[in-house]
């Protein structure tokens, strides 16, 4: 490996050891729910990589993919107390707490997903990310695009409301997204992820909205006939630090742990724009119909209440965003 890779690609960091003291060595700890060859599991041995890069070794990643070290919750509680250091999840857990940073799964946030991109990497995110550390024990380094939701069903094409009525769609059973697809005009049924494809098969219920990787890995083509391009979410993650290891590590490598953070969240913005447009091929030529057409303005109105629950002020910043 070149030694002068860290300067190479422009961070500058290689005096980091120097500068820090060289007898200052971190081994730390990644976990996220995915596969490993998911965007967000090869993402996490991106940010690995360029942590080791930027700090000459002296600051180690080890990744835990799929699970490893528990379900998001368990993870963020262990990120929260300083006994996990990094976690790849998405903004459930920390809304808990910290309500606002929820918006980031309001219905309709962003015109497509490089406009999501845009919104992730503002000072609008990014302000949030600071204040986060306000209510728990983590902050937010980096923020990436994760797939935009679609809604499946069996029999019924759907183009706008009119067309929702009376379906019944199930839904992750958290309340925005109860909200979101009670107001598009379904019959939002909440139900566990595991029982979803047995009640598809069975007619239990007529659809369900998931990113396309879902639908695609967990083989919900051979029990629904339309993907309607909805995009009522477009689904974010954040790679989020322990406030613990930040606040114990020199300055310089905490420097180049964010700068790391940065250049890997716009690393995995690419990749998951390369499998998502994979996975809408792939669900085609097994047989989906896919439906283009969709009223997104009509659904956008009837969502947009949702928005009440979030700080204006904030809501105002995120919406200025071109």
């Amino acid at each position: 490996k070149n030694p002068g890779s860290a300067v190479a690609d422009g961070a500058g960091t290689s005096g980091a050891a120097a500068e820090a003291g060289n007898d200052y060595h971190a081994e730390l700890k990644l976990a996220h729910i995915m596969p490993i060859d998911h965007p967000n599991g090869m993402g996490a041995e991106e940010f690995a990589r360029l942590v080791k890069e930027k700090t000459d070794g002296h600051v180690t990643v080890s990744v835990f993919p799929a699970s490893q070290l528990g379900n998001e919750k368990e993870i963020f509680d262990a990120v929260e107390i300083g006994s996990i250091d990094f976690a790849i999840i998405g903004f459930g857990e920390p809304a808990k707490k910290y309500q606002d940073i929820g918006i980031l799964d309001a219905p309709y946030i962003a015109d497509d997903r490089e406009h999501l991109v845009r919104i992730l990497n503002s000072d609008a995110v990014y302000s949030m990310f600071d204040e986060m550390e306000e209510h728990m024990g983590a902050r937010g380094i980096g923020a990436f695009y994760y797939g935009a939701r679609y809604l499946t069903t069996k029999d019924k094409p759907v183009s706008g409301p009119e067309d929702m009525k009376g379906l019944n769609i199930r839904v992750p059973d958290q309340k925005l997204y109860i909200d979101t697809l009670t107001a598009m005009g379904a019959v939002a049924t909440p139900m566990a992820f595991s029982e979803v494809f047995l009640s598809l098969q069975q007619g239990v219920i007529d659809g369900q909205e998931n990113p396309l990787a879902t639908i695609a890995a967990n083989k919900f083509d051979q029990v629904q006939h339309y993907l309607i391009k909805t995009e009522h979410i477009m689904g974010a993650n954040a790679l989020y630090a322990s406030t613990k290891t930040l606040e114990s590590m020199p300055e310089t490598y905490r420097t180049a742990v964010t700068e790391a953070a940065r250049e890997a969240s716009a690393w995995i913005d690419d990749k998951a724009f390369e499998a998502e447009d994979t996975y809408i091929r792939q669900l085609e030529d097994n047989g989906m119909e896919i439906i283009d057409d969709v009223d997104k303005e009509a659904f956008r109105e009837m969502t947009a209440f949702i928005y009440d629950d979030f700080d204006q002020e904030l809501v105002d910043k995120i919406r200025a965003v071109e």
